[in-house]
């Protein structure tokens, strides 16, 4: 797993969330810029405090970000269209406007500086700024730490990248068959004709069609993006396909990071007691409650209904309609309680 350590000016830092989730998603250690947790650190300090302890401060800040490129393997700058009004230039190269494209502040081109010499990959969100941007002053510069430009995909962070190349779901389909699946608008169509491709000879506890469970989950939720959801919940943790190939055949990261709060860790549970294996499923609904992701916890609550009907439950042996009993009983309460809660506000 690579650390990527994520750079960019205070302005773009409401398009880290979803940037960090997808690379986490795609297997990534994601590393954070000094103050996106404290943001206002920074004008406190400059309103409050002496220009010496300012001064102090920057120089810290820096040292941080140099640690911080030191332990990362690469380093992501996050260089979107930033408005400025540009004052200080007489010269008629600088554009004379308020729009700065692909802006890369000063303080992160010395972090890219850092990571350059400490031999760090670079890769930039965007291509490199223009020329004529009040960014481009450093072009040159930039563009000699051989950065190398994403231009807003994610994957190209691979070297030599090739679509659907080392996809999984290439276990399933042709990659034409998923190019054409790809171009389906309709997501929830999407989803459902990729599992039931990959479910198609799978079956469940009671011997029936797995892809039946799915669909009747998905059919229990209101919302799309659960819905959505609902028809993938199982495929990562019942097949060999990731959440990296689910993004690349075009699920969000929202959808994506549903899926992967109902997925069950990968722990081996042949040695463990009845009562370790009911305490490590309790444990597994809390996480999914204290996420705080109101989609992933209706996910769960429907797909353990589903589970717990007792006509589906009637054509196993007692002692599996008792295990299942145990299992799903306190849990679905739980869950119920914070669905209910939800409903309420």
């Amino acid at each position: 797993m690579e650390k990527i350590f994520i750079a960019c000016s205070k302005h773009f830092y409401d398009r880290i969330p979803k940037i960090k989730k997808q690379l986490e998603l795609m297997g990534y250690e994601v590393m954070l810029p000094n103050f996106y947790d404290t943001p206002m650190i920074e004008e406190e300090i400059k309103q409050n405090k002496s220009k010496e302890e300012h001064i102090e401060f920057c120089r810290k800040s820096f040292l941080k970000s140099q640690n911080k490129a030191k332990e990362s393997d690469a380093i992501l700058v996050l260089n979107f269209e930033r408005e400025k009004q540009i004052n200080v230039f007489r010269n008629d190269s600088i554009t004379r406007n308020n729009k700065c494209p692909n802006y890369i502040g000063g303080a992160t081109f010395l972090e890219m500086y850092d990571a350059y010499l400490n031999g760090n990959k670079i890769y930039l969100y965007n291509d490199l700024p223009s020329k004529t941007s009040i960014s481009g002053i450093l072009y040159d510069e930039i563009e000699g730490m051989q950065s190398k430009p994403l231009y807003g995909n994610l994957f190209n962070i691979e070297d030599n990248y090739i679509k659907f190349e080392n996809n999984n779901l290439l276990n399933y389909f042709t990659k034409q068959e998923l190019a054409n699946i790809e171009k389906i608008d309709n997501l929830y169509a999407r989803a459902f004709i990729i599992v039931a491709e990959v479910f198609k000879n799978k079956q469940d506890k009671a011997c029936k069609p797995y892809f039946n469970h799915l669909f009747r989950v998905s059919l229990k939720l209101g919302e799309e993006t659960e819905q959505i959801a609902a028809l993938l919940h199982d495929i990562v943790e019942d097949t060999e396909v990731t959440f990296k190939d689910l993004l690349e055949i075009g699920f969000p990261v929202d959808v994506v990071e549903i899926v992967k709060l109902v997925t069950k860790p990968e722990i081996d549970t042949s040695n463990m007691t009845k009562e370790e294996k009911l305490k490590l499923y309790s444990d597994e609904i809390d996480g999914i409650i204290e996420s705080g992701n109101i989609h992933a916890i209706r996910l769960k609550k429907a797909d353990m209904s589903d589970n717990y009907n007792k006509e589906r439950l009637k054509s196993l042996p007692l002692d599996k309609q008792q295990w299942f009993e145990e299992k799903y009983g306190k849990q679905l309460i739980k869950l119920n309680r914070v669905t209910e809660r939800d409903r309420i506000l």
